[in-house]
């Protein structure tokens, strides 16, 4: 795993090395082994290094024999051996051990395809000598990302957008319609981000970028159709063949390792077969909160931990370490904090760091096997939003928005059968807003990009290959949700820690074949993640598998009424919020005294417009430019759960 920016310029104007070198400062935390640049006329590379696989001779940027092909990369190949021996008789030299010079050779033994051959996760810069142009590329699922941009002439690209900042001419420009659609969604919908002229390379794509500009290309697509005809014991058991090797094949390292155990079904089902693949006890991580109610899942990590043997630890985080964490978790993000659960990831990965490099984690069970409630429920918000606007609009904006915090999730239901439109609808799922209110609190500075929230959703949709009412929606997640938050959160906060984080769940493989499972392996009326559950119920015990599900969810709501309050209104009701010309200014004051008296759960709506606004005085305005060095929370002994 690391961090890397790279830089051409058609014309060949070389960069300085100084504008390499800042880039790489800027990526310290993704690569605290190493730190190169490399420059020559038209190209540039900075390069940071976590070293993990080939830990003597990894190092990049690196060149075939001839120096005519050279990369920089992040991520991981996984059957880099399998390649190797593919390519050797061929006539290719293998000088290291390492996955990235496989890169190298079967660039030069297949071109552009040998993105196909590749199985894991990655992004890198290749530079083509021969043929002067720049390649890059990204992994299918997105879960290592690259973000891209033009800066005086020349095409600039890196692991995180902080990097391209060091180039000159990249400006720290707002995109309006980029505030909108944060706050329609809580995440910047690829390729676009937040600032203006930075786009993010999409999943599965990769670009060229050479003297006739640059025009990105998907290389791969998921199927959903034909179904398998397969019965529940053959495909419980092709699930376990396949997720163990997965899994097999994620334990390639040099370096210590573990996994990050939530106490859900993803992660319990990852952590149960590390352990009967590996000779040792997996190192588990976990993270729970100290505010009463159903906000923790540590019992449930402790439960599978000693039900495994696990070498188990634990942190608590409180409001206090929230508070003080935030403008770290921005930085680090690039983007607004668009979800909660970034603060834990960020903490655990801290804990996780003192004795392991790498981290396996459960990301992708939800969106492959349908475990979120919007997709057992997704019907019952069709037919709502079949019916009439004035009957609708009453039942669900007049009675289910005013239910207590407890009847949350019908909350949600209401608000998407408000939507006939099936983007409009899907985007409601997880958004920050509902469009109704969201245009309601929109200033002048926002109100003609209006339309911007959904736009997403109709691009990914009108380009699906699904066609059956759940497959669309599994797709539009695995291309929106999925790469855009959640594996964001979990590469830009585990490489904060510089901790490399491995998702087994998502291996494309996986992912082709449980794309094409019937319905009924993935939904049973309201149950969803039919098929893994099944599964989980082999491996760990069944109290953890078959109990409601509740996420990482941290209690916003209680700390913004208690003691994140004063952050809350200090932020919000600042005279710089105020007068940007981004919400009403009296809208803005009432959600924060409708949260803060408890007549209403603002707590989603006012996360999101607080680390927006966070976001928006450290990378536009600059203050501070930096945040403060990290201090650790309270925690647990080691092995609570053994």
């Amino acid at each position: 795993m690391c961090g890397f920016a790279a830089y051409f310029h058609p014309g060949g104007l070389p960069p300085e090395a100084a504008w390499l070198e800042a880039a790489a400062s800027a990526l310290a935390h993704r690569g605290p082994d190493e730190a190169r640049v490399h420059v020559e006329p038209g190209l540039g590379f900075a390069f940071r290094r976590l070293s993990i696989v080939d830990v003597a001779h990894g190092s990049q940027p690196l060149w075939n024999e001839d120096g005519t092909i050279g990369i920089v990369y992040n991520g991981e190949v996984y059957n880099h051996a399998e390649l190797r021996r593919e390519l050797a008789p061929s006539g290719h030299r293998f000088r290291t051990e390492s996955d990235t010079e496989c890169i190298v050779h079967g660039y030069e033994q297949w071109g552009e395809d040998c993105v196909l051959r590749l199985r894991g996760m990655f992004a890198f810069a290749l530079w083509d000598r021969p043929r002067g142009r720049l390649f890059c590329a990204r992994d299918r699922i997105g879960i290592k990302p690259l973000y891209h941009t033009r800066a005086n002439g020349a095409f600039v690209c890196a692991s995180e957008i902080k990097a391209l900042f060091e180039f000159p001419g990249v400006r720290r420009a707002v995109r309006l319609p980029g505030v909108v659609e944060h706050l329609s969604l809580r995440y910047s919908a690829g390729p676009h981000t937040l600032f203006e002229g930075v786009e993010k390379l999409l999943p599965a794509h990769h670009l060229a970028v050479g003297d006739r500009g640059a025009a990105p290309r998907r290389y791969w697509q998921v199927a959903y159709e034909p179904k398998q005809r397969i019965d529940g014991t053959e495909a419980l058991g092709e699930l376990e063949r396949r997720l163990t090797e997965s899994v097999r094949m994620r334990l390639m390292s040099e370096v210590p390792l573990g996994a990050l155990l939530s106490g859900g079904v993803d992660s319990s089902v990852v952590v149960a077969l590390m352990s009967r693949l590996l000779a040792r006890p997996v190192q588990t991580f976990a993270v729970g909160f100290d505010a009463p109610g159903p906000y923790s899942e540590l019992p449930f990590a402790r439960r599978v931990a000693g039900a495994l043997g696990t070498e188990h630890r634990e942190i608590v985080v409180g409001a206090a370490d929230l508070e003080r964490e935030l403008p770290s978790l921005v930085w680090h993000q690039d983007e607004p904090v668009s979800e909660p659960a970034a603060i834990p990831t960020y903490l655990v990965s801290q804990l996780a760091r003192e004795t392991v490099t790498v981290v396996l984690t459960g990301e992708g069970g939800d969106e492959l096997f349908a475990g979120y409630p919007k997709y057992a429920v997704d019907p019952l918000a069709r037919l709502l939003a079949a019916l009439p606007a004035g009957p609708r609009d009453a039942l669900l904006k007049h009675g289910a928005d005013r239910l207590p915090f407890r009847f949350r999730k019908l909350q949600v239901v209401a608000r998407s059968a408000r939507f006939r439109l099936e983007s409009e609808r899907f985007a409601a799922w997880f958004a920050g807003f509902a469009g109704e209110e969201r245009d309601l609190l929109l200033g002048p500075a926002l109100r003609e990009h209006a339309a911007a929230g959904a736009s997403a959703f109709g691009r990914v949709l009108a380009e699906s290959a699904a066609r059956r009412p759940l497959d669309r929606m599994l797709d539009a997640d695995l291309r929106l949700w999925l790469p855009d938050d959640l594996l964001m959160k979990m590469d830009k906060m585990s490489m904060a820690a510089s901790v490399e984080a491995r998702v087994p769940l998502l291996d494309h493989p996986l992912v082709e074949w449980a794309a094409t499972l019937p319905d009924r392996c993935k939904l049973d009326g309201l149950h969803g993640k039919v098929l893994l559950k099944q599964l989980a119920r082999t491996l760990v015990p069944r109290e953890v598998v078959d109990r409601p599900k509740v996420g990482f969810t941290v209690p916003l709501a209680p700390w913004f009424r208690g003691p994140l309050r004063g952050l809350l209104a200090d932020t919000l009701l600042s005279p710089a919020c105020l007068s940007r010309g981004y919400y009403d200014p009296v809208r803005l004051r009432a959600y924060v005294d409708d949260h803060v008296s408890g007549r209403r759960d603002r707590s989603r709506e006012l996360w999101t417009l607080l680390t927006l606004e966070l976001w928006h005085r450290m990378f536009i305005d600059r203050s501070p430019a930096r945040p403060a060095a990290y201090v650790p929370p309270a925690r647990l002994a080691a092995g609570a759960g053994s």
